[in-house]
């Protein structure tokens, strides 16, 4: 008995940290790379393009900056590590971690280590969702929407909010899964930290 009421704990637990990935492909949208438009915030887009490498190295993808510039991973990167966020307006989990990470970012990005991160809403319009999000918490670093060929070049992304470190030569050093506390993200950036 007390092995069940364990099991069935953890299972409680586990499931309030991360949210299972909502999947409709039928409402997948194949957005375009346009971040410049009436009502988005400039630091929203949609991934452009998509290359897997090697396993260990973080997949190069692009977007749109703030000024309409195709830019990539690579030259997002130059210079220091990037803590790389996958996430979604839906997932309570996702949105608890969203004040720690803009307050990481603010004091990370000075010491060379940047934060992106990916949504992976898709349902009706996820440009407008995931803009209005981004407005009302304040988010300054890059947002990009996610098309799905982004979370499959990162290896299939089960359970989010899910990060991923990569240092300043494009390597991933780390994946964490589920909430994660501000210290825990600190600690992490701190070892790809420049």
């Amino acid at each position: 008995m007390k092995s069940a009421l364990a099991a069935i704990c953890c299972l409680l637990i586990l499931s309030s940290a991360a949210c299972q990935k909502k999947t409709d492909p039928s409402t997948l949208q194949k957005t375009s790379g346009a971040s410049v438009a009436a009502g988005v915030p400039r630091n929203v887009s949609a991934v452009i393009a998509v290359e897997n490498r090697t396993e260990k190295k973080v997949p190069l993808f692009s977007w749109t900056d703030e000024n309409g510039k195709k830019i990539t991973i690579d030259e997002f990167a130059q210079g220091g590590g990037v803590l790389v966020n996958f996430w979604a307006t839906w997932c309570g989990p996702c949105r608890k971690e969203i004040p720690d990470l803009v307050a990481l970012d603010s004091d990370y990005r000075a010491k060379g280590v940047k934060i992106i991160g990916i949504s992976l809403d898709r349902d009706g319009d996820a440009m407008a969702t995931v803009s209005e999000f981004v407005s009302g918490a304040a988010i300054k670093y890059p947002i990009v929407i996610d098309n799905g060929d982004l979370e499959k070049a990162f290896g299939g992304i089960r359970g989010i909010p899910t990060t991923f470190f990569v240092d300043k030569n494009g390597m991933i050093t780390k994946r964490m899964i589920g909430l994660q506390s501000k210290a825990a993200f600190a600690q992490s950036m701190d070892a790809v930290k420049p």
